[in-house]
């Protein structure tokens, strides 16, 4: 029984498999690495899987699904025909696909499968790639992050040791991780990422510049055609990667319509594009407290990555080496066929270890005053795995009879923002406000499983709640919140410049984590409870808010020359509190 390593991604997947101490990449039945993760159904109602099915995304896009990992874990449903699948379902007839190429090549039953995901998957996503892996016929232990599967494959191939930085641009998403690699360990430090910006968002930028350029065409393009155009855009961006200049030629209604597109007017729409790298940079060095000076290469991973604009500007804006070396649509494959060799304990990697961090904060719901609704990280994210920590909490009401805690994944710091997992219920002795004292431990181990127990003290009653594992969770309870991770949302204020500055302290809050992410939080609500509070002296009012002011500038100065200039002007930020509750 062979075990194997399954790069799933946005536009194309790849099977890698440990083979006469070495990772091997499996070809498809076109003798190709690369297959296309589209499903389409045909007219006799069969399932049509990879590059045939990705020509008919033009032919029969009525019929044809693609891109659907952007949305593993939702509701979202595919009609194909007279068929319905949700995402997990097309991914297993992608998995089942790459699975039975691999049992043809390799001579044997393929039973088991390491999956890799983009490393700022949330528990959601990644159970529901597990799920895939269930209802493909494979057992699915491990679920490995893209960027560490890439920084493995650069290890195996001589790389020496030091910190990487990993750019991972795929069809769909982008990862950055700061991965350090030293003797036989790949210990991944952070990770930052948008599961909503890849190669796929560039070819919709250029076909929206097409249509500005001639507006002639908007509301005559069919569902094919636009396909067509987003085939030509793509054409044209890899067309980039050799040639000076390209141009992107349309023919409608015996009309032909042109653009002609460099690499500077590619750099011009995907300008957009860029200024996230720049912020996702700066987000993933600042949670692996170092510098860009501290990187010792950058790793480019995804096929986006190939693109010109990409590696230039990346050189541009840190000055670091570039690398290319390994195929960047087969890096991760490339690593996961030595995850595969890791895993059934092959001699020659047996000894190599793969850390993982926890990429989303994990925490609960509390009430701090009469602010309710706000969201308590227990483990903070960029937590290296396994861990378990322990909280203590007590009720906010008196006689109270029990504590529901509501358990959620994010950054935001209201819980209605974040993701919400599940929730678990400790009953707790009838007693004044702040009586009972009930112990929280949030578990999470390397495998992508929290479990959450309370012990109540008074009582000595233990209650455990698994919140995410090897299943799916039910459909009612991941709902849309997915697309909240991403951003805060400001409170609805008055007065324009308190909102601004409630709005900048939930950015920061999003970025920073540890004591700084509670300083920030402590602020917050006291402004908050400021701005209602009409007994607040104005004097004293402002005085805070300037010190709030100061404190944010403070924490964008530090992060702005962390990543540009490798130093904080103001050295360590814990602990700093030069402001004062406001007085009544």
């Amino acid at each position: 029984m062979a075990i194997i390593g399954i790069d799933l991604g946005t536009t194309n997947s790849l099977v890698a498999a440990w083979q006469d101490g070495q990772s091997v990449l499996i070809p498809n039945s076109f003798g190709k690495y690369l297959t296309p993760s589209v499903v389409s159904v045909n007219d006799e109602g069969e399932i049509i899987v990879g590059e045939t099915a990705k020509q008919r995304l033009i032919s029969h896009p009525d019929k044809t699904a693609s891109l659907f990992k952007r949305f593993m874990g939702t509701k979202k449903v595919y009609k194909l025909g007279d068929k319905s699948f949700l995402p997990e379902d097309l991914s297993a007839l992608v998995l089942r696909q790459l699975k039975d190429d691999a049992e043809l090549y390799l001579g044997q039953k393929v039973t088991e499968a390491i999956i890799s995901v983009p490393a700022y998957f949330n528990d959601i996503q990644r159970s529901a790639t597990k799920t895939s892996g269930q209802i493909a016929g494979l057992r699915v232990e491990r679920i490995i992050n893209e960027p560490s599967a890439a920084a493995l494959a650069y290890h195996r191939q001589g790389m020496s040791d030091g910190k990487n930085l990993v750019f991972d641009f795929g069809g769909g998403t982008l990862d950055i991780s700061v991965i350090e690699v030293f003797d036989n360990i790949v210990d991944i430090l952070a990770v930052s990422g948008d599961n909503n910006l890849g190669g796929s968002t560039i070819d919709e930028a250029v076909v929206s510049e097409f249509f500005k350029e001639h507006s002639i065409l908007e509301g005559q393009i069919s569902e094919s055609q636009h396909g067509i155009l987003l085939k030509n855009a793509e054409a044209c961006k890899i067309s980039l990667t050799d040639r000076q200049t390209v141009f992107m030629v349309y023919r409608h209604r015996e009309e032909e319509y042109t653009m002609l597109i460099d690499n500077e007017k590619l750099t011009q729409i995907c300008s957009p594009v860029l200024m996230k790298f720049n912020k996702l940079l700066k987000n993933v060095l600042l949670n692996a407290g170092l510098s860009i000076p501290m990187v010792d290469n950058i790793i480019l991973v995804g096929g986006s990555s190939r693109m010109p604009i990409v590696s230039e500007y990346l050189k541009h804006l840190t000055g670091r080496p570039v690398l290319s070396d390994i195929d960047p649509d087969c890096a991760v494959a490339a690593g996961l066929g030595t995850v595969a060799g890791i895993k059934a304990r092959s001699e020659d990697v047996k000894d190599t270890v793969m850390t993982d961090i926890c990429p989303f904060s994990l925490g609960v719901e509390v009430d701090v005053g009469n602010r309710t609704g706000i969201f308590d990280a227990v483990i903070p994210r960029n937590s290296s795995l396994p861990i378990s920590i322990e909280r203590p909490y007590t009720t906010v009401c008196d006689n109270q009879s029990e504590i529901c805690f509501k358990i959620y994944q994010g950054e935001a710091f209201e819980t209605a923002d974040n993701l919400f997992l599940g929730e678990c219920t400790m009953p707790v002795p009838p007693m004044p406000a702040h009586g009972p004292s009930v112990l929280v431990r949030f578990t999470y181990d390397i495998n992508g499983i929290l479990e959450v127990e309370a012990f109540c003290e008074q009582t000595g009653e233990r209650a455990r709640k698994l919140i995410v594992g090897n299943s799916r969770l039910s459909k009612a309870e991941i709902d849309s919140q997915l697309e909240k991770l991403a951003k805060v949302k400001a409170a609805s204020r008055d007065n324009e410049e308190n909102n601004l500055l409630i709005a900048h302290g939930k950015r920061l809050y999003e970025e920073f984590s540890g004591i700084i992410k509670s300083e920030i939080m402590q602020r917050l609500i006291y402004l908050e409870a400021a701005i209602n509070d009409s007994n607040i002296k104005p004097a004293e009012f402002a005085m805070m808010r300037d010190s709030i002011q100061r404190y944010f500038a403070m924490l964008d100065d530090y992060s702005e020359n962390l990543l540009f200039y490798g130093q904080s002007p103001d050295g360590e930020l814990d602990g700093q509190t030069d402001w004062e509750e406001p007085q009544k």
